[in-house]
């Protein structure tokens, strides 16, 4: 049975970890079939959104597989770490909208592997925390880095220092989900999202996000600068060309990411 589940919906790549004995624990194995799979359609212009969620009713992902990697030596530990990282810079990279359907635990690298993420959208059974904190480690995935830049150094810090479980309301109250639905809901109100963003400009979106992400750190005039180098291609491409002259025959665009 494939670790890794590959589906499409219209413009939309679902990708399900498919290790529900283990709570969809990161295998070194499932890992990099997913960051290969991600890889996979990054300059494919049907593909408009990635969604990643988990296989069974337990877990979107518990984190590292702690049976695998207590096996390895500290040298080996050290390079899955290093491909987890990856992993996550090519979900932070990619020019796709990439979403997490979140049901059940979502911890330690799990949890990462959702703020590594755009969107998150979670089922009421969500739960989300870091283990790591109660295991002589700490989640070192990115998570130090992703979470104060979501919710704010004071409340990144709480959650890392008593390792409590977070559920899925307050996660809404803390910005960490952007909303909440049953969860027999989940996969059909996040496909509803991937509906929206495919009625949009490809490029525009890939451009939006790269802002975004590298903007938000930077000063004014630096953001600008980037802001600007940016827009100005897209003003010279098919799809600009498109979506004027939809605008004005009152017709939806045809954007294909040229």
């Amino acid at each position: 049975m494939a670790d890794l589940l590959c589906e499409r919906k219209d413009s939309a790549l679902i990708l399900t970890l498919n290790r529900p004995e283990v709570m969809n624990a990161l295998s070194s194995e499932l890992a990099a079939a997913l960051q290969a799979a991600v890889e996979k359609v990054r300059d494919d212009n049907s593909v408009r959104t990635i969604i990643l969620t988990g296989a069974g009713d337990r877990a979107f992902c518990a984190g590292m597989d702690l049976k695998q990697r207590s096996a390895l030596t500290p040298d080996q530990k050290w390079a899955q770490s290093r491909a987890g990282w990856h992993l996550y810079q090519s979900l932070i990279n990619s020019p796709k909208a990439v979403i997490a359907a979140i049901g059940g635990w979502c911890l330690g690298g799990g949890f990462e592997l959702a703020l590594a993420c755009d969107l998150r959208y979670a089922a009421t059974d969500a739960r989300f925390g870091w283990p790591e904190m109660t295991l002589g480690a700490y989640p070192g995935g990115g998570a130090a880095i992703f979470l104060p830049r979501l919710i704010g150094r004071a409340r990144a810090k709480e959650l890392f220092f008593t390792a409590r479980r977070v559920g899925a309301e307050e996660a809404l109250g803390l910005g960490i989900v952007q909303h909440v639905v049953a969860r027999d809901e989940l996969m059909s109100y996040v496909l509803g999202v991937a509906h929206d963003i495919e009625a949009t400009s490809p490029l525009g979106l890939a451009a939006v996000k790269r802002s975004v992400n590298d903007g938000s750190d930077l000063s004014m005039d630096e953001a600008a600068a980037l802001d600007q180098r940016l827009r100005r291609p897209l003003e010279s491409t098919h799809d600009y060309e498109e979506g004027i002259r939809a605008h004005f025959e009152k017709r939806k665009p045809v954007f294909k990411g040229e």
